[in-house]
């Protein structure tokens, strides 16, 4: 059984004493266990890897190695953190202590397996963390890498493109802001990652009366899908996004069609054949509810003040909005660390 630590000054008279009338084992920490953190002095309990008063970094007693739990918290979204990919697992994988290490269920665990393809298991705070849970990972059967936030850098999402030139062995990219032309050799070409970006907005009038309660008096929902591709040089990390809405199709010539999302799906086979040595990946639709448990979708919520809510009627309104942006830009990245 863990055990677990008791908030007490570290004096010898406020040491618990262990009562088997009432107690089936000792459940606390004695004071010569407890594990002083080099940054702020303060004792901690030796099950952690980091201090919790201050965050630093603790000296990990071997015998208490194996109680150390590798994912300390769930991180936000603006948060840089580690993430654990799975790569693949031997066929005898202990995946229920696998689905206990990483606090998720084996069903998830089994899901990722299934794929197919790298997926994220965990996303932690820290390099030690995920390095131990590599290790925990490894001898229950499974191969993993770590990818880091910094990495992915979703916070410079890859330059929007307006239109493409194939001709003379050269993918040439134009962006979409500057107009520049970025020539790509075709033999460099190294990725091809098809997705869709799907967003949300729901607009909320709400009646707000005593006590802090709310009513609900309107509610406006609208949805959007758009089909993406991102492509990646081998030696370009940020890469280049092409969007249904504003790129030019000429490039297909005589088998460009009436609709945007036929020609979206015909770009991308185009640019499958004049790129010998890509890779192309286009499972992005069929895994993105999988990633979600790792790598959520955004989603935020905010005031639009007053609003007219009828004939000489104000109430107060509120915008709710989702978005799978910065998702798809991780695994689309995770892609091109992964070649």
């Amino acid at each position: 059984m863990l055990k677990f630590p008791l908030v007490m000054a570290d004096t010898s008279e406020n040491q618990p004493a262990f009562d088997p009338l009432i107690q089936t084992e000792n459940i606390a920490f004695r004071a010569d266990e407890m594990v002083d953190c080099e940054a702020c002095s303060r004792k901690n309990p030796p099950n952690r890897l980091k201090c919790m008063y201050c965050g630093g970094g603790l000296a990990v007693k071997a015998e208490f190695a194996e109680a150390i739990s590798p994912i300390s918290r769930k991180l936000e979204a603006w948060e840089k953190g580690f993430n654990v990919i799975s790569l693949s697992a031997v066929g005898d994988a202990d995946i229920k202590k696998a689905a206990t290490l990483l606090q998720i269920e084996s069903t998830l665990v089994e899901t990722i397996l299934s794929a197919g393809t790298p997926l994220p298991l965990a996303r932690v705070e820290s390099s030690e963390e995920a390095e131990l849970l590599i290790s925990r990972l490894t001898d229950l059967g499974f191969t993993c890498s770590i990818v880091t936030d910094e990495s992915l850098n979703t916070d410079d999402l890859p330059i929007r493109a307006s239109g493409i030139d194939i001709s003379d062995g050269f993918i040439s990219v134009i962006d979409f802001n500057t107009r520049e032309v970025a020539p790509i050799p075709a033999d460099e070409l190294a990725l091809i990652v098809t997705g869709m970006l799907s967003k949300s907005k729901v607009d909320l009038i709400e009646k707000k009366g005593r006590g802090g309660k709310t009513k609900l008096l309107d509610e406006t929902e609208t949805a959007s899908d758009e089909a993406v591709i991102d492509i990646y040089s081998r030696s370009d990390a940020k890469g280049f996004r092409i969007n249904l809405a504003g790129f030019d199709f000429s490039c297909l010539g005589e088998s460009k069609g009436l609709l945007a999302s036929e020609n979206i799906r015909r770009l991308s086979v185009v640019l499958t054949e004049n790129a010998p040595h890509a890779r192309f990946v286009a499972d992005y639709v069929s895994i993105r509810h999988t990633l979600s448990d790792v790598w959520e979708v955004d989603a935020r919520r905010d005031p639009k003040g007053r609003q007219r809510a009828g004939f000489g009627k104000v109430e107060f309104g509120s915008v709710a909005s989702t978005s799978n942006v910065r998702q798809f830009t991780k695994y689309s990245r995770l892609q091109w660390q992964l070649l």
